[in-house]
């Protein structure tokens, strides 16, 4: 598999694969090449993270029909100090944990340069290559190799709730100030459609499990106030759904946690808000049975687009932005669906060199209080969106570690004039034949975050 991408304004190719599983880990050959006939390429902080620029970190292996990521592990600077030419290709050799039977090919992520689906998984007598010698020379680290499971996120567009969903089990979270009157357990006018999403996730699983409903709050009151108002308002929440829903097949526990677990730390009211809340958690008896509602309810809702705030353009003509006083091109020309997943790389060009700063593609302040690590440095605002509700880029939590966003977590280069730089992302699938990506509007800790939406980007099949 080859992908035609570009670094510095200058082209490069990259071929990928095979992957070779030898014992529990797996090897994948990267030959990287220019068509350019003068100069040199630098590959030296082509695929590093922020923390080990000189590396392959930021390169992921995806089993998107599994939905497991498996995390970079060579800290091995090999070929990275090597510049590409013409008449001399470098060659790397990025390492995973051991992708599991039966896995005949996976996607790998490249940072600044797409994602590449169907990289055959080979023998290792027929890769060309050998898979034993490079784990022989290579230095691995010692984090907890994965793979983890893929974890998605929805935001309601209007803040009022949130939804993280894994292969086990489903938390909604709703707003204590838009579903309670203040500092009180009475439930307010807008509560039922707030709850509405805590039902369209019920009814995903007829059959039923375990239905967690847990209540939170800041730290405001005393101790014993915001325990006893935590309880309260998880029992409210309880009797409300018990109206709107039959709750018969579910197992269900009702508690409050007062300010004992907040979500984000206590030191500013927009903070505090976030931290008064209450957690509707579905384990299921049988999770399969959301797979085939998990984009068909979303996709088909009739809940309006919340407003563009910035320049709007169709993915595949683009729109251009500003940048510090120069104009930034951004399109997509299509997504790719595999299994519950989309995929697909945004495409940055310009005519002049224009610098991204670490703010350009974070999220707003408030989307990042759902999200934990993910800051500023990386790409991380291209959420999708499907009626009301904002489907962000899909990540994973490993047992050790930060959360790892399945998109690029270091911008690593400008944006220069001739060959575009690309952002590789995967997100969870809402389903239908087109989709709109959304750049939000909000601050972030540093100033220049680019705000932007692309429209009618085709959905293909792999």
């Amino acid at each position: 598999m080859v992908l035609e991408a570009g670094i510095e304004g200058k082209p490069v190719s990259v071929e990928v694969g095979p992957a070779v599983v030898v014992g529990e880990r797996t090897v994948v050959r990267l030959v990287v090449s220019t068509s350019q006939a003068e100069g040199h390429i630098m590959v030296s902080s082509m695929f590093g993270t922020t923390r080990a620029p000189i590396t392959l970190l930021d390169v992921q292996m995806l089993s998107l029909d599994k939905g497991l990521v498996f995390p970079e592990l060579s800290l091995s600077h090999e070929g990275l100090y090597q510049d590409v030419t013409k008449d001399d290709p470098v060659e790397l050799f990025p390492v995973f944990a051991a992708v599991g039977g039966g896995v005949k090919t996976v996607e790998v992520l490249l940072p600044h340069m797409g994602v590449v689906v169907g990289v055959p998984v080979a023998e290792e007598s027929k890769a060309g290559y050998s898979a034993a010698d490079v784990l022989a020379k290579a230095e691995l680290t010692t984090s907890d190799p994965g793979p983890c499971r893929l974890q998605s996120h929805t935001v309601a567009a209007d803040g009022s709730s949130d939804v993280k969903r894994d292969e086990a089990s489903t938390t909604v979270t709703v707003a204590g100030d838009v579903t309670f009157a203040v500092d009180s357990d009475q439930l307010s006018a807008q509560a039922d459609s707030v709850l509405a999403g805590v039902v369209e996730q019920i009814k995903k699983y007829p059959s039923g499990g375990e239905l967690t409903i847990t209540g939170h709050t800041d730290d405001v009151a005393d101790d014993a106030h915001n325990q006893d108002l935590s309880e309260r308002r998880a029992k409210a929440v309880s009797g409300r759904l018990k109206t709107l829903t039959d709750l018969s097949a579910w197992k269900e526990a009702v508690s409050g946690k007062g300010e004992s677990s907040p979500r984000v730390p206590n030191d500013s009211e927009e903070n505090k808000q976030a931290n008064r809340r209450v957690e509707v958690t579905l384990k299921p008896s049988k999770p399969q049975e959301g797979d085939s509602a998990q984009g068909a309810s979303a996709a088909s809702s009739s809940t309006a687009v919340p407003e563009a705030t910035g320049p709007v353009g169709k993915g595949p003509e683009g729109v251009d932005v500003n940048v510090d006083g120069k104009t930034l091109h951004m399109s997509i020309d299509r997504v790719v669906r595999i299994g519950k997943y989309l995929t697909g790389s945004v495409e940055l060009s310009s005519d002049q060199d224009v610098s991204i700063s670490g703010a350009s593609f974070a999220l707003p302040e408030t989307m990042q209080k759902v999200h934990g690590g993910w800051v500023i440095g990386g790409v991380y605002s291209l959420t999708l969106l499907s009626g009301s509700t904002r489907y962000m880029e899909t990540d994973c939590e490993p047992p050790a570690g930060d959360r790892l966003p399945i998109a690029m977590t270091s911008f690593g280069s400008s944006v220069k004039p001739g060959v575009p730089v690309r952002l590789p992302v995967v997100w969870p699938d809402p389903g239908g034949d087109s989709v709109t990506i959304d750049l939000p509007e909000g601050e972030a800790r540093l100033s220049g975050r680019i705000v932007a939406r692309l429209t009618d980007i085709p959905v293909t099949n792999a």
